[in-house]
């Protein structure tokens, strides 16, 4: 064999070899892609960081406070709440940061639950008794004698409305007739609002009820001719607006001198 032939033999058996590296090469390439699923990469979602929310410290109340009570450091505190979220009338610390303090001893003119900002128009800075500060401008607050059968059976509880139904003795018998319609009732003997539950109402009580100067008459003259009685309205009823004539049925019929007379009359 010459030298040629020989040369030509060994470039087929290089070509031969290329080649069969080539072919195994596509075979691994072709496993590998089928053994991935042949799935395309899922893209890599990243989340910009959230802007943090600029937060001011509000006075909140630390626990429920009744209607009534006296404001203690124990009942109030500093929270956190975002900026664009403070409700209207809260107190911050930025404004008043001596709020806390300065509201000790204030009376609540409702009650404030656990959470709840603090407000200043919700509170009384007097001091007057409760009851005096409770009342609003223009109102009495009279007692009236009533027992457990006069009140709806000792269901009704300060807070409630109710109608003053005079009964009185006549020479035909007993007659009864409404006074006074849509009467908030104060408290019930020493109990207020805000004290129903932690007090025990007794059977025989005095009922404290919110009324006119006029009302006040009324109610004052009925308890001299005969016995009230307190009828409870439904919470439907018992709205500030639900009597129109504010509060007044009509007047107190009384004999004096044999000259027959009407309290309170319109």
């Amino acid at each position: 064999m010459c030298a040629l032939e020989y040369w030509v033999l060994v470039m087929k058996i290089a070509r031969i070899f290329v080649l069969a590296i080539a072919v195994a090469a596509g075979i691994i390439a072709f496993r590998m892609v089928m053994m991935s699923g042949n799935k395309p990469a899922e893209p890599q979602i990243v989340q910009a960081p959230a802007a943090e929310q600029t937060k001011t410290q509000v006075l909140v109340a630390q626990r429920d406070i009744p209607l009534g009570a006296k404001l203690t450091a124990d009942d109030m505190s500093w929270a956190k709440w975002p900026e664009d979220a403070v409700p209207f009338g809260a107190v911050t610390k930025e404004a008043s940061p001596l709020a806390n303090e300065e509201y000790e001893g204030r009376i609540a003119r409702a009650p404030i639950f656990a959470g709840e900002p603090v407000r200043p128009e919700r509170l009384i800075n007097t001091d007057k008794g409760f009851m005096a500060a409770i009342l609003p401008k223009g109102k009495r607050a009279i007692a009236v004698s009533v027992e457990a059968e006069t009140t709806a059976g000792g269901f009704i509880l300060p807070g409630d409305k109710v109608d003053l139904i005079l009964t009185r003795k006549s020479d035909t018998g007993a007659l009864s007739e409404t006074i006074l319609e849509n009467i908030r009732v104060l408290a019930i003997d020493s109990t207020t609002a805000g004290e129903q539950d932690q007090k025990n109402l007794s059977p025989k009580r005095t009922a404290t009820l919110e009324l006119t100067l006029p009302q006040s008459e009324v109610v004052a003259q009925s308890q001299q001719i005969g016995t009230i009685a307190l009828a409870l309205r439904s919470a439907q009823d018992s709205a500030d607006d639900a009597d129109d004539e504010g509060g007044r049925r009509r007047g107190v019929s009384y004999v004096k001198y044999g000259v027959t007379s009407q309290a309170g009359a319109q």
